[in-house]
């Protein structure tokens, strides 16, 4: 129970950190989307692990996944690499392991600030582990 728990938090934390599921305060989620062929094509190339799923997102996480991808060349190597990889990570999830990612994050919202700061440490942690990886756990 607390292995899979501490998978969810992994999940949660990676798929969750760049593709933040919930509207910001005081905008609409029903907001208007933007369909993949309106995307530039740089856009279309940092974003294209989310190909298939990009019409059905909500306008507001659209909005917020291309603001990431037009910051994409400021990035560092990096950055760039962890985004991709947490792209790729929510594409390749589930709707339910989406889901729970979700609710997860949400759930990790609510703690205190210290609870998050201990879990964050655990999590880098485990990560620095040498062939560890606190997310597949």
């Amino acid at each position: 129970m607390a292995a899979e728990r501490l998978r969810l938090l992994a999940g949660a934390l990676a798929a969750c950190a760049s593709l933040a599921a919930f509207p910001a305060a005081g905008e609409a989620p029903k907001s208007p989307r933007t369909p993949w062929s309106e995307l530039s094509a740089d856009d279309r190339k940092v974003l294209a692990p989310l190909a298939a799923d990009w019409d059905r997102l909500p306008g507001y996480q659209q909005r917020r996944l291309k603001a990431a991808a037009q910051k994409y060349p400021t990035m560092r190597p990096v950055q760039q690499e962890r985004f991709h990889g947490r792209i790729r990570d929510w594409a390749a999830m589930s709707p339910e392991q989406r889901k729970a990612a979700r609710e997860t994050f949400k759930g990790l919202r609510k703690l205190p600030p210290s609870k998050q700061h201990e879990l964050r440490e655990r999590w880098l942690e485990r990560k620095a582990r040498p062939g560890s990886d606190p997310a597949r756990r």
